[in-house]
């Protein structure tokens, strides 16, 4: 069997007419559709039949991006030295709805724990079962490992059911 095309989109073309090239792209839980490109600097949320719903320009030369569990939320992480959580239909900071009260972006700092910023690009993520942790490898060979406080997924949970009108 061979594959068959159901959609092609056209990124937004450049000056000299030519589409940038496309350095990243993954598919959400929900389908939605998203890609980055590094020559164009931003990422693009497609609906599943190929629509753009929105190109986002981003300060930051991406090397590595992850879905949340429920397929919601982005992670991206590159040269800038930090995490950046975005919601995938809008691209927007995911900082409101369920993750209110949440850093949508994170340098790796934890003045608590004396712990440093990120000291290197962020090359590598992975996250934990239940979105825990989240692992961040480095450039410099270093892993830091994120874990949300302990109040964290009773609060998610909380705010999630608040969201869909639960109380």
């Amino acid at each position: 069997e061979s594959l068959k095309v159901v959609f092609s989109a056209t990124w937004f073309q450049s000056q000299d007419n030519l589409a940038p090239r496309i350095d990243w792209v993954g598919i959400s839980q929900q389908g939605y559709i998203l890609t980055y490109s590094r020559e164009d600097a931003a990422l693009c949320s497609y609906s599943v039949n190929g629509r753009l719903l929105k190109r986002q320009p981003v300060q930051d030369y991406l090397r590595c991006f992850l879905f949340s569990e429920d397929g919601t939320v982005l992670v991206t992480g590159g040269e800038g030295r930090v995490l950046t959580w975005r919601w995938v239909h809008d691209l927007t900071l995911a900082n409101d709805g369920a993750r209110e009260g949440f850093e949508a972006v994170v340098d790796g700092r934890c003045e608590a724990s004396h712990v440093p910023a990120f000291p290197g690009a962020i090359r590598s993520l992975a996250m934990s079962k239940n979105e825990r942790h989240i692992v961040v490898g480095l450039e410099t060979g270093e892993l830091y490992i994120l874990a949300p406080d302990s109040n964290y997924l009773r609060q998610r949970l909380q705010k999630q059911l608040e969201y869909l009108g639960f109380y």
